[in-house]
């Protein structure tokens, strides 16, 4: 693939630059997901490991095997056994994992990222570097507001990732309501997909 004009060849490429191309758009916009299923998205604020995991947990299937963040982050590339270690992901590093079975749902359905949605995603991540250099140089309360602003912040924008992701799910022709698995085609079809 040819660089953009002005883009330097040894800049790290952006994650979701394959999808670009992709024929499909979300359903919904991650804005607009809080509003489309309200009680969804209640759930995923308040509850957001549990989310994550039933949504893993239906795209690893009955007999799939768990890999830490679907294999697509470089944390643990082994097969491990789902109970503890899903447990632990989504607990731990649940930012990680919704991303991962957000890309998961973005290659099985050929889905092409939403620019306000990696707007609101960076404006995330921006505010959890802020909050980070406030706890570095500015008193305590003001860092405590950062922080407090920043989490909130990051909660919302992950209830808005598990819903969108879940909508789609839901309201595609292609899946039918039924969750993409790992290592299977989409529509019921149970023959292995090659990689």
């Amino acid at each position: 693939r040819q660089p953009r004009p002005g883009q330097n060849k040894r800049n790290m490429p952006h994650a979701l630059e394959g999808f670009r191309d992709e024929p499909n758009e979300w359903k919904t916009t991650m804005l607009k997901s809080c509003c489309n299923s309200p009680g969804y998205f209640c759930c995923a604020c308040f509850c957001c490991p549990c989310v994550i995991y039933q949504q893993r947990n239906k795209i690893i299937g009955e007999d799939g095997k768990y890999q830490c963040c679907l294999g697509m982050f470089p944390c643990c590339q082994s097969n491990c056994p789902k109970i503890p270690c899903l447990c632990c992901e989504v607990i731990c590093c649940p930012g990680l994992a919704a991303s991962a079975n957000r890309i998961f749902i973005m290659q099985k359905l050929h889905i092409q990222p939403d620019p306000c949605d990696e707007y609101i995603i960076c404006c995330s991540n921006i505010m959890q570097i802020l909050a980070c250099f406030a706890r570095c140089f500015c008193d305590d309360g003001i860092a405590d507001c950062f922080t407090y602003a920043a989490d909130i912040l990051f909660c919302l924008t992950l209830a808005c990732m598990n819903t969108q992701v879940n909508y789609e799910i839901e309201n595609n022709l292609q899946t039918q309501g039924e969750w993409p698995q790992l290592g299977k085609r989409l529509g019921g079809d149970n023959k292995v997909e090659m990689a």
